[in-house]
């Protein structure tokens, strides 16, 4: 068994304790890893604390450089890559020929390069906010510091280099942690790696979950500034709890339940080839990978019956074999859990087409089992397998088909499938998850951001995102010499608002509501009661959700120009009752009412005004671009921005 070491300040270093690492195609050891302590973990963030500075002081170019040589040694080393990833995860080697080269190992590997292809290409911008004679402000970009990445078992190279080539452009140092099933390819990279970057700047430490939780160390160490997680929804909640401990900047990237739409219009015996690939790549353990698929009941015979066929003649084995398709289950504990899947599916009614148990042969295999005859509420339908079951679905129509879609924790993929382009497009921009195909599934996006909406995630990686991820954002304002500020503007003119009223009421669902009780607002100039405001109840809290929820769908639909002039409505409302809002100011909060005369424009409660109405003319500013990623004679894809809900 290979020795392999971690990366600790620029050294390779051993530990006195090693694991086994499973081939997940004969469920038998065949390498040992090295067990990180405690003081690994620190011994590594004290370094990329250390080498922080520096390297966040090093020219952009200078640190491209330097991930550019990564990225010349990773794939100068393609076929150490791809035989390490076939034994420690299990997917086909790949790469014999060029049909093969997007298949298993080998298409992670091409996937890795473009993935830190597109890291150089980052460019972070500084933007002149404001420009007078006596100062600027510019919104730049800094890198956050030391940034921890917690990578997961079905593409481990892949993800350690979406996580840290973008970081380390950036400027921020890395300390690496790879899951325990899959550690050595992580490892390898600390071998060919040590001598590209200065010493503290990349880092990694393995360990043995089960006898030391090294991520979770390493969530909670205080010279820690950010964390970036793929995995599991629980693991992830457990990290951003952590990470709330001292407001650490957290990335999740986490499940996925993700519905395929198959309309009645579509070609079934392409269409059924194209869900089948997008939910069995990797054998269905890709987080974006097709979940379930609901497909409309005038084809659904027909489909089942394809895809059906297609699983029954699709080769699954051992990765080194060159006509391997599909592997195993990469572990034991993911094994069983798919075996679960499968008996509860059982108790709730499923009809196995194909499949429905375990390969009788050594290792995790699991047949590629395709169940019908389950619907929504069935644990199949509603969570996320992660291996190689799908549940295929009748559906109605296609508000039928989208309404269950979008009934789910996840948000993470989806996809639509159908031969009337425009209505699919229609269907598939409706559709609540964070990356959604049309006629296509786990398709090039060309690394557009990445990430989920609802519990699958928090954040985006990839592609221009990454500045966001990567950096904090600095409002910079600099002063220029003998320069001299303009006075400040002029605070609008009062017109004849609406006279308060000191009956205070909540605004529920569009009506002024009372409630039972009140409360007194102190005047803090004299600590007496001036005034007393409504106290809600729960119920009143529930009502206003209610309402936020009602409402939302309509005008999320709503043009962003009529959202606008609604905005706007309300900043004339404001600035007309300026006076006496200037005056309620002065009196529940005790700042002085100001605005008197134009000296006293930035006093008190008439500055709280005047930034107000700044703050809403901003807002009224604002339009969502639409960023294209690719654009060729097949497709496009278009980066938009969606409404997150009720906030």
């Amino acid at each position: 068994m290979t020795d392999y070491s971690m990366l600790i300040g620029g050294k390779l270093v051993q530990a006195d304790e090693t694991f086994d690492v499973v081939n997940p195609a004969t469920g038998k050891a065949f390498a040992k890893a090295p067990h990180c302590t405690e003081q690994h973990c620190k011994d590594a963030v004290a370094a990329a604390k250390e080498a922080f500075p520096s390297w966040a002081a090093t020219p952009i170019e200078e640190r491209k450089a330097a991930v550019q040589k990564a990225l010349e040694i990773v794939s100068s080393n393609m076929d150490k890559f791809t035989e390490l990833l076939c034994k420690e995860q299990g997917k086909p080697k790949g790469g014999e020929t060029p049909e093969r080269q997007m298949v298993g190992a080998s298409f992670e590997m091409l996937f890795t390069q473009g993935i830190i292809a597109s890291a150089l290409k980052l460019n972070p911008e500084s933007v002149t906010n404001m420009d007078t004679p006596g100062s600027r402000v510019d919104i730049v970009r800094r890198p956050i510091g030391p940034v921890v990445g917690i990578l997961p078992w079905n593409f481990p190279v892949a993800m350690l280099f979406q996580k840290a080539a973008p970081a380390l452009v950036l400027g921020n140092t890395f300390v690496a942690k790879p899951s325990p099933f899959t550690p050595l390819t992580t490892l390898l990279c600390a071998t060919l790696l040590k001598d590209v970057f200065p010493a503290g700047v990349f880092n990694i430490v393995t360990a043995d979950d089960n006898k030391f939780r090294a991520g979770a160390f390493l969530t909670t160490h205080p010279d820690v500034r950010k964390v970036s997680f793929t995995g599991s929804v629980p693991t992830g909640k457990a990290i951003m709890k952590c990470c709330s401990e001292d407001v650490k900047r957290v990335t999740l990237e986490m499940g996925g339940n993700d519905a395929a739409i198959v309309r009645e219009d579509c070609d079934v015996k392409k269409v059924a080839q194209g869900v089948f690939q997008g939910a069995f790549l990797n054998s269905g353990q890709v987080c974006v990978a097709v979940k379930r698929a609901y497909v409309h009941k005038k084809i659904y015979d027909e489909f089942v019956k394809e895809i059906t066929e297609i699983a029954k003649n699709s080769k699954w084995g051992d990765g080194m074999d060159a006509t391997t398709e599909y592997g195993p289950l990469n572990n034991k504990m993911q094994y069983d859990k798919v075996l679960g899947f499968i008996e509860d599916a059982k108790k709730e009614g499923g009809k196995f087409e194909t499949g429905g148990k375990a390969m009788d042969r050594d290792g995790f295999f699991i047949e590629p089992t395709i169940v019908t005859g389950l619907s929504d509420g069935s644990r199949l339908v509603d969570e996320e397998q992660f291996g190689p079951v799908l549940p295929v679905i009748p559906y109605e129509d296609d508000e039928d088909a989208l309404k269950r879609a979008n009934s789910s924790q996840y948000g993470l993929g989806g996809s639509v499938w159908s031969a009337d382009v425009k209505k699919a497009n229609e269907l598939a921009a409706r559709l609540d998850a964070g990356t959604v195909w049309v006629n296509e599934h786990l398709g090039n996006t060309n690394l557009a951001p990445f990430g989920g909406f609802k519990q699958s995630g928090l954040g985006r990686e990839g592609g221009f995102s990454d500045i966001g991820t990567w950096t904090e954002m600095q409002s910079l304002k600099t002063a220029k010499a003998d320069g001299v500020e303009p006075p400040p503007p002029a605070m609008p003119a009062s017109t004849s608002g609406p006279k308060l009223s000191e009956d205070y009421k909540m605004l529920i669902n569009g009506e002024l509501v009372s409630a039972k009780e009140t409360y007194d607002v102190i005047n803090p100039a004299d600590g007496k009661a001036f005034a007393k405001a409504p106290h809600c109840t729960e119920e009143d809290c529930k009502a206003a959700v209610k309402a936020a929820v009602d409402a939302f769908p309509s005008w999320a639909a709503t043009p962003i120009e009529k959202r606008k002039e609604c905005v706007k409505k309300a900043l004339d409302i404001i600035m007309g009752a300026k006076d006496s809002l200037a005056e309620l100011l002065c009196k529940e909060q005790g700042k002085p009412k100001g605005g008197e005369t134009p000296d006293r424009a930035m006093v008190g409660a008439s500055f709280e005004m005047m930034f107000t109405a700044g703050i809403i003319g901003g807002a009224l500013g604002l339009t969502p671009d639409v960023n294209t990623t690719l654009d060729d004679d097949t497709a496009t894809v278009n980066v938009i921005r969606r409404p997150i809900g009720p906030v």
